[in-house]
């Protein structure tokens, strides 16, 4: 046996040499080919490793050499879990245990810090205050044209959030701003202290400041861009002068925008603006000290509660019927506290089958890594800078639903390319590629719909409206986007807010929402609510989801509960009067009655009271006891439809009586429809009652308004 090591080591190195060769060849042979080339046994040879690694490919495509210790992993860095008699094992998805796909799924080549201002430089500050992100993008945007327009201009990006006491203006020279209106006319919610402050006039004196201000709403609401007309007033009041005229956006109008950013620009070019080290600023980073900051709960970064209780409230009779859920969430230690008529932000993920439906439609692999966005809320196990797979960024990061209109644009420039190279090698189509048949619009082909929506803004919106990415996609067939370029057309999938319908007072540490089940069919496909079919189908209890709390100062109980409250709710608009019910009721309960609670009058309504009745038998319960007034509209049980405006109409001297006894009013739920109608109503019954005809009803109305007695909580 003393031969046999020397015998069998020949052996090896022989086989060795043999297999090894065709081996280093296919690797090198497959390595000059396209990407889009490759099979699944390239997969096999081709597990993710950071760039620099051996066999890793940098985005330009070819490989590129690294270190040889990257290529035979330190142990002790991290375990291998490969199997070698398991050759799934192997494979990309399977190649490391849990902590390796962790770690794969964050690791990713540090990004070069940006370099920061010399003294010479000129500073510009930069404000944005921002809801769901598109102030942060027009300011994002600012800041890099400034930086190329020369003149040494230096840009300082703010986010009003990060200001809370206010910030020093005095030695800036010129500030441009970019900030929404959130909902009905407010600021948005984490720039609310910033912008309050301003309005305040706790700036002093602002003579040596010039500005510009870039103010974004939406025309459905009544006071379209309301937030940025306010600071624009209020630093003219404080004495700063204007440096380019305000500009009002409706929605995402980026020709508008880009009309606006140009001005701004060649304003701050032809301004003498002064230097870091003439106005005897430093110009080291502040990065550091902004991350030292305490940081509370919020959009960013958000408490993953627990799930405690999912319950659905409606009774299901066919396939079109659609379920209302009930969820309460555990907030454990961490702090959080809210009040009756705040809302839950709640964090979403895309239904695993439409990220699956995409993925198949880019042509793309689940597992391809991709950079973790920006705006990514902090999670753990995700790295700000790093990167993830692509499947989980479509999946956690990105809204599947509505693309930007460039993603139209870059799919109509590679059908361009498409076609000329159809064209080149002979096989170009030659039929009339764009026109209906026999003027059937139904007949244009998805090729010529999609160049089609580019004639114009109205266009573009029209031909979106109904589609999701994956519809806009097909339609390009047979051209294809890179990844990189699909989601740098996509947006950030937002957080979704709901009213809380539970009131502190029941568990601190406890949250409830009411959430209606979204459901719709849309080009003949079934389509679902991101969020809603989330909670209705895809959450257990136990799981843990990231959620934080909307603050919402606007819909409020009256401080003395003595006051009488009328309520009009209905559907899950229903669900911040079951909390400010149970709050005054609670309170009185705590006091052994001695805070007795003014009258509450509820208006409710929904279909059936046999199907969708939300929280019925509490409501009956109450109203048996004298704890409310209840009226009941069910639009569906009888002949003719009755909705909560004819219960209001009905009820009209009650209504009028609280009123004049100094009741605040107060509407939550839809308002295309049910708010405007609702207020019509209202408005009637005041008119009838008051000399003054539809003027002094409008003139009460505002009135009540101004003081805090009519608030609404509505959504389009």
């Amino acid at each position: 046996m003393a031969g046999e090591p020397a015998k069998t080591s020949s052996a090896y190195w022989r086989w060795a040499l043999a297999a090894g060769v065709p081996v280093a060849w296919y690797l090198y042979s497959r390595g000059r080919k396209a990407e889009d080339e490759r099979t699944d046994i390239d997969a096999f040879f081709k597990a993710p490793e950071p760039v620099g690694s051996t066999g890793s490919r940098p985005v330009g495509g070819g490989l590129q050499s690294g270190p040889i210790d990257a290529f035979f992993r330190n142990a002790g860095e991290e375990v291998d879990t490969r199997n070698p008699l398991d050759f799934d094992s192997f494979l990309v998805g399977n190649k490391r245990g849990a902590a390796g796909k962790a770690a794969s799924a964050t690791a990713a080549p540090a990004k070069p810090k940006e370099a920061g201002p010399s003294p010479e430089m000129k500073p510009v500050t930069v404000l944005y205050g921002t809801e769901f992100g598109f102030s942060k993008e027009i300011a994002e945007k600012l800041c890099s044209q400034l930086k190329a327009a020369g003149c040494k201009l230096w840009p300082q990006l703010e986010n009003m959030a990060d200001h809370a006491d206010g910030y020093d203006f005095s030695k800036a020279q010129v500030a441009v701003l970019a900030c929404s209106t959130q909902g009905d006319g407010v600021p948005p919610t984490e720039a609310r202290e910033f912008c309050e402050w301003l309005f305040a006039g706790k700036a002093g004196s602002l003579a040596h400041l010039q500005y510009a201000v870039c103010a974004l709403g939406d025309k459905s609401y009544t006071h379209f861009c309301r937030c940025g007309k306010q600071l624009d007033s209020a630093l003219e009041a404080a004495g700063a002068k204007r440096l380019a005229e305000r500009v009002d956006v409706n929605k995402e109008d980026w020709p508008v925008v880009d009309a606006w950013l140009e001005g701004v620009v060649a304003a701050v070019r032809g301004m003498a603006l002064k230097s870091f080290v003439e106005l005897g600023l430093d110009v080291g980073d502040s990065s550091a000290a902004k991350a030292a900051a305490p940081k509370k709960w919020g959009k960013s970064r958000p408490y993953f509660a627990t799930v405690l209780a999912l319950e659905g409230l409606c009774t299901l009779s066919g396939p079109d019927d659609k379920n209302t859920v009930r969820m309460e969430l555990d907030l454990g230690d961490s702090g959080i506290g809210y009040l009756p008529g705040d809302a839950l932000g709640l964090y979403p993920t895309n239904q695993p089958q439409a990220v699956e439906e995409l993925l198949r439609v880019m042509g793309a692999s689940a597992s391809e890594s991709v950079p973790v966005p920006s705006w990514h809320y902090e999670e753990e196990g995700v790295a700000p800078g790093g990167s993830m797979p692509l499947a989980q960024a479509l999946t956690k990061c990105y809204d599947i639903r509505s693309p930007k209109p460039e993603l139209l644009r870059l799919l109509v420039a590679a059908l361009d390319g498409t076609a000329n190279d159809h064209a080149a090698n002979g096989h170009a189509n030659g039929h009339a590629n764009g026109h209906a048949i026999n003027g059937d619009a139904a007949a244009v082909p998805p090729q010529q719909r999609l160049r089609d929506a580019l004639k114009d803004q109205a266009a573009i919106e029209a031909y979106l409206e109904p589609r999701h990415v994956v519809d806009v996609l097909a339609d390009a067939a047979p051209a294809k986007l890179t990844s990189s370029q699909v989601l740098s057309c996509l947006r950030q999938l937002q957080p979704r807010l709901y009213s809380i319908s539970s009131s502190p007072l029941e568990a601190p540490a406890r949250v409830q929402v009411t959430v209606a089940e979204v459901k719709y069919l849309s080009l003949g496909k079934g389509r679902v609510g991101v969020c809603s079919t989330m909670l209705s189908e895809r959450l257990k209890v136990g799981a843990r989801v990231p959620v934080y709390v909307h603050k919402n100062p606007d819909f409020r109980l009256p401080a003395d509960a003595a006051q009488p409250i009328i309520m009009v709710g209905p559907g899950t608009g229903l669900a911040p009067f079951r909390s400010f019910i149970l709050e005054r009721l609670l309170e009185a309960q705590a006091s052994n009655g001695k805070k007795a609670p003014g009258e509450m009058v509820l208006y409710f309504g929904c279909r059936r009271s046999d199907q969708d009745y939300l929280y019925g038998d509490v409501l009956e319960g109450w109203a048996a006891e004298g704890k409310i007034k209840l009226f009941t509209a069910f639009s569906r049980q009888q002949a003719q439809k009755v909705y909560v405006q004819n219960r209001l109409t009905e009820s009209a001297d009650l209504v009028w009586g609280l009123l004049e006894k100094g009741a605040h009013f107060y509407v939550c739920g839809d308002a295309s429809s049910m708010a405007g109608s609702v207020e019509k109503a209202l408005l009637q019954l005041i008119g009838e009652r008051l000399e003054a005809g539809p003027a002094g009803a409008d003139a009460y109305l505002q009135k009540l308004s101004d003081t805090g007695r009519y608030q609404r909580d509505v959504w389009y």
